[in-house]
């Protein structure tokens, strides 16, 4: 409908230029708008008002000329249209026009809601990426949603879309795995250990000494910290790995950061940006002149020791993305890595690709909460909860739908008490048994002699649904395409959960207000073909979020 709207008001402009009624302009600004007030229409423009200020006339006049060429032939789909108070144009459709929507989401079924505005291009995704020193916690949790859901979204829409893992696995933090792990090991072997400050102290790292201790016994004293920093990794990203697949999330590919020194890509980059004049020694150190590309200061890449640094490993693993083809690459950092962004832009171009193929989605931490009160760090990591502790408590569902219920850009409360809760102010539980509320119709309707084969196939059988309630949530059910397309473009998940909790809100009230199997017939398989209509569009947009659609709760 949107773009119904905006094709007739483009075609009207272009008559008003052609008689010279207006004078032709480029670019035309074409914002349509939902009324908060049902009497203002479907939808509103404030086209008018814009043009006032090209034309240096009122805003009213500009409209009344618009609306007057528009109702000299009305469109069949518009009922009437208007001018309101500065100079918007409201914009009333004919009820039969939203019946017909039901008509096109029961033929289209769970293809409802996608299309091809991706043109088959491919995107990568890289996101968790935690270092491979601990479990995933629930910040990681939060990302893995994220990245998962604008996976499917994207994927809705029509990009090709693969999903990457960076590991971490070099430099500083693995000597550290290996040296906590080895003190635990001498630990179990009776021996008076001092852990220093930064060690690893979780009692992951004692189960992983605990595991070597039991196959080896004291086998293994005289092996170096590298042993030990070996297996904990190999440990460690195993249990990434089975946390990630219990979560529902299986990447299509881990890149080790480590290959990068082995395929000579790390050299390979710097030698491209030297070739570009931008890398330069000052104080013993090599530097890249990122300055030049916006960044707030020019950053090191190999330290005065010629030990290289974590940005120049980015530098090559940005350079490998671009050279794999994608048109667009999205990688999913947290909060700490805010100050990260303008120095890998500045990289990317640096090497001569486009940053403005480059999203980078922050997210912010999570704050989890028990009663509305915080919850103490977990015993078993020692520092943080896990993203498998608040799936064991609450389930994969919750757990997702949680994740994603707020911007990424802001900080999301978790309230695991309320996440469990069977009530309405348990916004999944909310959706969900909105969708166990229709199947329970549907059960009941077969108990009354209808079956999924007396389906409305015209819009004169939909002609019984003229509540204002059941015009309201069918105009619901004609936005989930653009809410889909919208919260792909815009790699804001927490839109799909917006829109969800909206619709089931509309559900439960209609369900509560309205009888759907009545002795009348025709209206009961009008009434039938909106519960079909809404069931499928909460299960498919249920399933870009990654969470199930139950049939009874």
């Amino acid at each position: 409908m949107q773009e119904k709207l905006i094709a007739l008001l483009h075609d009207i402009l272009e008559n008003l230029f052609s008689e010279g009624a207006l004078e032709r302009r480029d670019k035309v600004p074409m914002i349509l708008e939902v009324p908060s007030r049902k009497e203002q229409g479907d939808y509103a423009t404030p086209l008018a008002l814009s043009l006032s200020k090209v034309y240096k006339q009122p805003p009213r006049t500009i409209a009344s000329l618009l609306v007057a060429r528009m109702t000299q032939s009305l469109p069949k789909f518009l009922e009437k249209v208007e001018v309101a108070g500065p100079g918007y144009i409201n914009f009333f459709i004919q009820n039969d026009y939203w019946r017909e929507i039901l008509l096109t989401i029961l033929k289209a079924g769970e293809k409802y809601g996608q299309s091809d505005l991706g043109y088959g291009k491919k995107v990568l995704i890289e996101f968790v990426s935690a270092n491979p020193t601990g479990p995933l916690h629930v910040a990681h949790g939060r990302a893995a949603a994220l990245g998962d859901a604008l996976t499917r979204l994207l994927r809705t829409i029509g990009f090709i879309v693969e999903q990457e893992y960076y590991i971490n696995d070099m430099g500083n933090q693995m000597s550290l795995l290996g040296q906590s792990t080895a003190l635990r090991y001498r630990e179990l072997q009776g021996e008076k250990v001092e852990l220093p400050q930064e060690s690893y102290k979780g009692d992951y790292i004692i189960d992983i000494a605990k595991m070597l201790h039991e196959k080896k016994g004291d086998a293994l004293k005289h092996c170096d910290t590298a042993f030990f920093g070996q297996f904990s990794y190999q440990t460690l990203l195993a249990r990434i790995k089975a946390d990630l697949a219990l979560f529902g999330i299986s990447f299509d590919r881990w890149f080790r950061e480590a290959s990068l020194y082995e395929n000579k890509e790390v050299e390979e980059s710097i030698a491209l940006l030297r070739s570009q004049g931008v890398v330069y020694e000052a104080d013993g150190a090599v530097w890249v002149a990122t300055t030049r590309y916006g960044d707030d200061k020019d950053r090191v890449i190999a330290r005065q020791n010629g030990e290289m640094t974590y940005f120049a490993a980015d530098i090559a693993y940005h350079r490998n993305k671009f050279q794999r083809g994608y048109d667009r690459i999205i990688n999913i950092w947290g909060a700490d890595h805010h100050g990260y962004v303008a120095r890998v832009k500045a990289a990317v171009e640096a090497m001569g690709f486009s940053a403005d193929r480059l999203d980078i989605v922050i997210h912010q931490l999570v704050n989890l909460m028990r009663g509305g009160k915080p919850i103490a760090m977990s015993k078993r990591s020692g520092e943080f909860v896990t993203l498998k502790e608040v799936m064991d408590e609450v389930g994969l569902d919750a757990t997702r739908f949680f994740f994603l219920m707020r911007r990424s850009d802001t900080s999301l409360d978790f309230d695991l008490e309320l996440a469990k809760a069977a009530s309405d102010e348990n916004p999944v539980y909310y959706v969900q048994y909105a969708h166990a509320r229709i199947c329970s119709v549907f059960r009941e309707a077969a108990k009354k002699g209808f079956s999924s084969d007396d389906a409305v196939s015209n819009v004169e059988g939909l002609a019984p649904l003229e509540l204002p309630e059941e015009m309201d949530i069918i105009k619901h059910l004609s936005f989930y395409p653009d809410v889909v397309r919208e919260a792909a473009v815009r790699l804001e998940p927490h839109r799909i959960n917006v829109y969800l909790s909206e619709l089931a809100g509309k559900l439960h009230r209609y369900y509560f207000s309205t009888r759907v199997i009545t002795d009348n017939r025709p209206q009961t398989l009008a009434r039938l073909a909106l519960m079909r209509s809404i069931q499928i569009v909460l299960k498919s947009a249920l399933n870009l979020l990654g969470v199930r659609a139950p049939d009874r709760m």
